[in-house]
């Protein structure tokens, strides 16, 4: 992201007056924005910078009136670089006088460098007058930080320090300040502006993270150096004209108002220290620290520019209708708890949380009990997780960045540091599974040939690896039988065309248990009654996944369940006498326990509605631990008592805001007269006059399903007044195979029709505003998303476009080699000349130019399913023919952004990209 596409538009002044104040002091005043907005003000930094045009363009023009003006002696006020009078007392005396002119109650005040100082004083001293304060590069006046800045910055830029000092004699280099106050009121006007070009270059070049000819050009100009360097010498010799601690002091008498602290990691002008002081000071601001900034934003380090225009939104937030709604980031603050596993005597449970801000590896004693413990602290996410039979030990797997070409590690019991199981980065490790022993491992790689999946079975104790499948196609280990034999499953025709065979490792034979070529899905595969049978969640190429056994020894295939809805998940409990499936209704799970003796089937209660995500037997088999994300909570981890029916919580991250939203189902009528499931969120409170914007998220997949699960932009939009419908378009899991396969090959465009009929639909409401809807999706709905632009671009007012498919070819092209056969049988072949016509056919990037509608895109840098070259040539094209559009180019992410930084600011930039596009 540029920081073009950081802050808000250009703007000019809607009016502009001259203030005389005190002799001879004239002030040129501004006001941009809303004429009826929120009345802001801004000082600039120096003292004596002045203010500038970009300086605007982290306010909202829509939300704020913005006012702005050129402090004494610099800018455009009157005279130049004059001292006299300018103190900071007379500062505090003109804004007063600027704001009893401009017949302005309150208003909020902003700030940075210098400025942040000068707010804070006049904060203190009218209080009354303050809605609240914005303040970045925070500066506390503090002999120190002066002192810093003349003699300490050039530990950090020795080459641009030594230039710095050399303009003085070597008898006067122990007190910089002194020497340059003396040559910055030379009666010598040349004295004067060489020393204001020393100063300020000096200055100009320390103020940026990456070296700006640019801005040092822009501060090096005679009339603004001069400016600067005297007005800034002259406060820096008189200690800024307060008693020091002032700043504080007045922070202490103003934590009833809101502020956010903004601040550069790598500050040289304004040390971090300065703003931490303040956030001591006031515990209930919001301190940013933003990681990639020093004192200024420039194109090549935008990141401030996000965090103040960040800051300033919430501001509006806080100060505005909307006062007492949380903040995107309040509704990303929950924290998921995932993936449990239990050790074979059921007295640890390990699982993934993400309280660090990704998916990290814990456990928790079930025995004991307490809090969970965080197992190991690594850069990277953690993917899945396992304990090895007989013992603690606990298998997990880690890829870089999000390039899911996942390592598998082993964690000893009591060990500090795991051991690579493998460690090739260039190669895909899908985890499979342990034998019963826990003596050996089988997981499946793309080598040697990076377009097949081989199964790998490796000895734990030696490392000894053996290769007993090599392709073709996605191969998987599934389970080991109580014989040793391996399970593996066959999708090398498609994961909706699985095959199961069944291999004697000592043998060498290979037992075919269910052929390839019916068009089943397995969703799941358990061992019961020792091995005798084999329990599947599978369909059989038709209708829904339902629970079956099938019989080892006569190979004979029994259906069990056939529920209307899929089988999901399924666990068979030691000795086989219970097993649990849990089917996905709708949306919904339901968990159900089987005797299987008799063959009865009960139904065990969860305490909230939601979609399982695993779910497997204690050990002891009382009990079930279950993974389940509902629509108005992240994931949580449950004990289901069998016996009692009482669930429990193990491992639950912080509690979303309140007033959280759960949909309602509706059906919309496509064109061919088909039924399409559609999930609403609707808001609480009056519908305001025209109606409400209005949001259509379009899931990934295709072949997936917008169920439970929680989302914090959904929740975010829903609190601040949209409608949010999210449609399951032909080509869903979830509503059986016909459904599901609707929109294969040259059906493709249905799914676009079924979402159009979902959006007219959606605009013939009478609470929604038809003129601002948005649609948005990500990876496949990304596709979605552009297709919907292409086919009908008036429809529209804004679109979002998370990692999606802008040209099918391309994709086939560049995509993970092991995924492109898969993605074949979905999309079309590109190997032959049919194929490659009908994915042209389909794709957006071949009518490009019809896209009107703003766009917002965002791509991880490391995705491997969906590369960022989709994105960028879209983007190219975009900004060639002069659209609307902005790319958030996310670094070391993925398929999916998994890292809380990364969510915050990619869900922060396009909240406030779409909300400003539907005004």
């Amino acid at each position: 992201m540029t920081i073009e596409d950081q802050l808000h538009p250009e703007i000019e002044p809607f009016e502009t007056r001259r203030i005389a104040v005190d002799p001879p002091h004239v002030l040129h005043v501004e006001q941009c924005g809303n004429p009826d907005g929120l009345p802001a003000l801004f000082l600039h930094g120096g003292p004596g910078g002045g203010a500038r045009p970009f300086q605007r363009r982290t306010f909202d023009p829509a939300r704020f009136r913005v006012v702005l003006f050129d402090q004494r002696g610099c800018g455009r006020s009157e005279p130049s670089a004059e001292l006299a009078g300018n103190e900071t007392a007379a500062l505090i005396r003109d804004i007063e006088t600027i704001r009893a002119a401009l017949g302005i109650d309150r208003w909020l005040v902003t700030g940075g460098s210098w400025g942040s100082l000068l707010a804070l004083a006049y904060a203190g001293a009218h209080p009354e007058r303050c809605l609240g304060l914005r303040l970045h590069g925070v500066f506390l006046g503090s002999p120190d930080e002066t002192r810093f800045w003349f003699h300490g910055i050039g530990r950090f830029f020795p080459e641009a320090f030594a230039e710095f000092e050399a303009h003085v004699d070597a008898a006067e280099r122990g007190d910089l300040l002194e020497a340059y106050r003396r040559r910055l009121t030379d009666d010598d006007p040349a004295v004067q502006a060489a020393a204001a070009q020393a100063l300020r270059r000096f200055s100009a070049r320390s103020q940026t993270l990456l070296p700006s000819a640019t801005h040092v050009n822009a501060l090096t100009r005679p009339r603004a150096a001069l400016e600067i360097a005297r007005i800034f010498t002259h406060y820096c010799s008189n200690r800024f004209f307060m008693p020091e601690g002032h700043a504080l002091a007045c922070a202490a008498t103003l934590r009833h108002l809101p502020c956010e602290i903004v601040q550069g990691r790598y500050d040289v002008v304004t040390p971090p220290r300065s703003a931490w002081r303040l956030a001591q000071a006031w515990p209930e601001a919001r301190l940013t620290m933003v990681d990639l900034a020093n004192h200024v934003a420039t194109p090549e380090a935008p990141a401030l520019s996000a965090a103040l225009r960040a800051a300033t939104d919430r501001l509006a937030d806080r100060l505005g209708p909307a006062r007492d709604a949380p903040t995107i980031d309040d509704w990303l603050a929950p924290r998921a708890c995932k993936a449990p596993a239990v050790s074979d005597d059921g007295g640890l449970l390990a699982f993934l949380s993400d309280e660090t801000g990704f998916d990290q590896l814990w456990t928790m004693d079930l025995a004991a009990g307490g809090p969970p413990t965080q197992l190991l602290a690594l850069n990277e996410c953690v993917g899945a997780v396992a304990f090895r039979p007989g013992a603690r030990d606990i298998l997990f797997t880690t890829d870089v960045g999000g390039d899911e070409r996942h390592q598998l590690h082993l964690l000893a019991e009591g060990a500090g540091q795991a051991r690579a199981l493998t460690a090739d980065p260039r190669r895909v490790h899908a985890w499979g599974c342990f034998d019963a022993e826990g003596a050996r491992a089988a997981f499946s790689r793309n080598a040697p040939d990076p377009r097949h999946m081989s199964v790998v079975v490796t000895d734990l104790a030696t490392g000894a690896e053996r290769v007993v499948v090599e392709g073709p196609g996605w191969r998987q280990p599934m389970s080991f039988h109580p014989d040793g034999r391996l399970l593996v499953q066959d999708n090398r025709g498609g994961m909706f065309d699985a095959g199961l065979d069944l291999l004697d490792l000592d043998a060498g034979a290979v037992r075919e248990l269910l052929p390839r070529g019916a068009g089943r899905h397995i969703a799941a595969a358990r061992w019961s009654d020792g091995g005798a049978r084999l329990m599947l969640a599978m369909d059989d190429g038709t209708g829904f996944h339902g629970l079956a056994a099938l019989d080892l020894a006569s190979g004979a295939l029994d259906w069990l369940s056939r529920p209307e809805g899929d089988v999901e998940l399924l666990a068979v409990a030691k000795g086989g006498a219970l097993a649990a499936y849990a089917v996905n209704a709708q949306g919904f799970t339901r968990i159900t326990l089987r005797d299987m003796a008799s063959g009865t089937d009960s139904d065990l209660a969860t305490p909230f509605p939601g979609r399982a995500t695993a779910l497997a037997f204690t050990p002891d088999g009382a009990a079930l631990i279950v993974a389940q994300a509902g629509f108005s909570r992240p994931s949580t981890i449950l004990r289901l008592d069998l016996a009692s029916g009482e669930a429990t919580v193990l491992a639950e991250g912080a509690p979303p805001p309140p007033g959280a939203v759960e949909p309602r189902l509706a059906h919309v009528e496509s064109f061919d007269g088909a039924q399409v499931p559609v999930f609403v969120f609707e808001p609480a409170g009056p519908v305001p006059p025209g109606g409400r914007p209005a949001l259509a998220m379009v899931h990934g997949g295709p072949e997936s399903q917008y169920a439970a699960h929680w989302r914090a932009d959904v929740q975010h939009l829903v609190r601040r007044g949209w409608v949010v419908v999210a449609p399951n378009l032909r080509g869903s899991t979830g509503y059986g195979r016909a459904w599901q396969a609707g929109d294969d090959l040259d059906r493709r465009m249905d799914s676009v029709r079924d979402l159009k009929a979902v959006r007219d639909w959606l605009a013939a409401r009478p609470d929604v505003d038809a003129g601002r809807l948005v649609v948005a999706g990500q990876s496949y709905g990304g596709f979605m998303v552009l297709a919907a632009i292409t086919e009908h671009p008036q429809d529209w007012r804004a679109a979002v476009d998370f990692y999606g498919i802008a040209d099918f070819n391309t994709l086939m092209a560049t995509t993970g080699p092991w995924r492109r056969a898969l993605r074949a049988v979905e999309y079309g072949d590109p190997d032959t000349e049919a194929g490659r016509a009908l994915l042209a056919a389909i794709s957006p990037m071949r009518r490009v130019d019809r896209i009107e509608t703003p766009l917002f895109i965002a791509h991880g840098l490391d995705d491997p399913r969906v590369t960022p070259s989709e994105s960028e040539m879209l983007f190219s094209a975009l900004r060639g023919l002069g659209r609307d559009v902005t790319l958030v180019r996310v670094p070391h992410a993925g398929h999916g952004f998994t890292r809380l930084g990364d969510r915050s600011a990619v869900y922060g930039a396009m909240m406030r990209f779409i909300e400003t596009r539907t005004r």
